[in-house]
């Protein structure tokens, strides 16, 4: 397994799965760059602090969440993934009380990487499918 590929299943396995925020300083340089977690034309989330409120929020609303990986690609300081998240809304989200339903979606993002810890993420994050399994006219995801 290239080193970049096992960066990224502990990034997700610690930082998200584990719910572990000590590891974000471990893999994230203090500069880093976070495109596409502030929603359609937010501003990048910067550095590690910024990224662990991101994290705690995020583990607020759903503390039961789980990321899946489902595709790695790796090569020189770039890596790239596919992943499913799941989880349960029990707390608030950007404004929006917690719902209690669950939510399906997927996301992808290309990563670089200096020095073993990321350095720049482009995310491609379905919020819009997220959104809407926690409507409240939609069906349940199973």
């Amino acid at each position: 397994m290239p080193q970049g590929d096992s960066l990224l299943h502990k990034w997700f396995e610690e930082v998200w799965n584990n719910k572990n925020p000590a590891a974000i300083r471990e893999m994230l340089s203090e500069d880093s760059i976070h495109h596409g977690l502030s929603g359609p034309g937010g501003p990048p989330v910067r550095g590690f602090e910024a990224f662990e409120q991101f994290h705690a929020a995020f583990l607020d609303a759903f503390p039961d969440l789980h990321v899946e990986v489902d595709d790695v690609v790796a090569a020189d300081d770039k890596i790239a993934a596919r992943f499913t998240v799941t989880g349960t809304q029990r707390g608030p989200l950007q404004g929006q009380v917690a719902t209690g339903k669950k939510v399906k979606f997927t996301g992808g993002g290309m990563c670089t990487v200096k020095d073993g810890k990321f350095t720049e993420v482009w995310n491609e994050i379905d919020f819009p499918k997220m959104q809407y399994d926690l409507a409240p006219d939609t069906p349940d995801v199973e």
